[in-house]
Parts: C-alpha cells; structure tokens; sequence
C-alpha cells in the first residue's frame, strides 16, 4: 500500500456552528425569523455553501411582476430603479437577447445550512410560466385545430370563437396557425412562456 505523506489526523476542517442553533428543523419555525442565523465557517473550502450561490432548489424567491398589465404597454420609466423592485418592463421573449433581467428577493428554505446573510437579491430573468405547454398546443393545433381548441388553449378566446364558427377558417386559418406555432410567432395570449419540462 502506498502512502501518500498525508495522515487522517492532518485533514481537518475549520467550522464553527452557531451557539444557538435554531429548532425549526423540529418545530418548523415558531416565531424566529431564518434570516436571524448565520453560519460561519473560517475555511472557505469547508462543507458550508455561501448563501447566495445555492442551487435553486434550497432557496425561495418571489416571481418577477411586470410594470404592466398582460399585453399593455405604457411610458418607459425616466429611470431603470424598477429593475431592482422586482418589476419587469417587457415579461418573457422567444429569444435570450430579448429577455430582461430584474432583481427579486430570496431567502434560503428552513433548515438549510449555509454561509452568510439567509436573505438576498437574486438577478433574475423576466420570465413567467403559467402552465402551457408547447407540445400539447400543437398536438391541439394538429388533431382539434379545427375546431379551435389550440386557440381556446392559448387564451383568445374572441379569435378562437370566429375560428370554430367557420370550422377553422375554412381549413385555411387550421393549416396556418400550425405554422404560426412551429415558427414562434403565436404563443401565449398573457405572454407568459412556453413550460420548459414536458
């Protein structure tokens, strides 16, 4: 067997856990405030993770709102101050030079160990997803477009109606809303995005 020089009794790992540590692994959370506790480590290659670089899975952030209404458009603001409010001028974008990015507020989930402030702003891009699916819409589009259903999916409802009453346009308005899904050019009416999991 070949040694390498290095002994077990010479790794150690410098971590210091807090004196109080809080009991809402236990007790979910009484009355304390998670942002209350921090880690501290004095190694900065130790087991414990800087708050703001967890995985997303360990963290809650609020969604970003947009400064208008679904489909509106208003006056651009004289300042860009809402980027760091959470609001987004323009919400989604089919490609990733069109997508803004906004500042929203996070905090690691209870029970999470980690290093640092457990509340901190996040940059995040302006997109929302409210449940539709590319796939299924133009599985719709394809098997019921005829009768309006994709339409009906998407949320316009004023044009999916004229389309059912004429049978999907005569076959035409069908053939090209199939088109227009596969292109990119007809999405979501709230102009949300595509579900990106299937």
């Amino acid at each position: 067997m070949v040694s390498d020089g290095v002994s077990k009794e010479d790794f150690r790992i410098d971590f210091e856990y807090p004196k109080e540590k809080p009991e809402a692994c236990i007790d979910s959370l009484k009355d304390e405030d998670p942002s209350d506790f921090h880690y501290t480590s004095t190694n900065p290659l130790g087991p414990v993770v800087e708050c703001h670089l967890l995985d997303p899975s360990f963290i809650l952030c609020e969604d970003p709102v947009p400064l208008y209404g679904p489909g509106q458009t208003g006056q651009q603001p004289s300042n860009d101050s809402y980027h760091n409010e959470g609001k987004c001028l323009r919400m989604g974008g089919y490609r990733a030079e069109h997508i803004e990015f906004t500042n929203v507020k996070c905090r690691v989930l209870p029970c999470i160990e980690c290093r640092g402030s457990r509340s901190f702003s996040k940059l995040t891009p302006c997109i929302i997803y409210t449940g539709h699916y590319f796939l299924t819409t133009l599985l719709y589009s394809i098997f019921l477009g005829v009768v309006a259903v994709d339409r009906f999916c998407l949320g316009y409802s004023a044009m999916a109606v004229g389309k059912l009453m004429t049978l999907g346009g005569f076959g035409i308005w069908w053939i090209v809303d199939i088109f227009l899904l596969v292109l990119g050019v007809l999405g979501p009416a709230d102009d949300s995005n595509w579900e990106p999991y299937y």
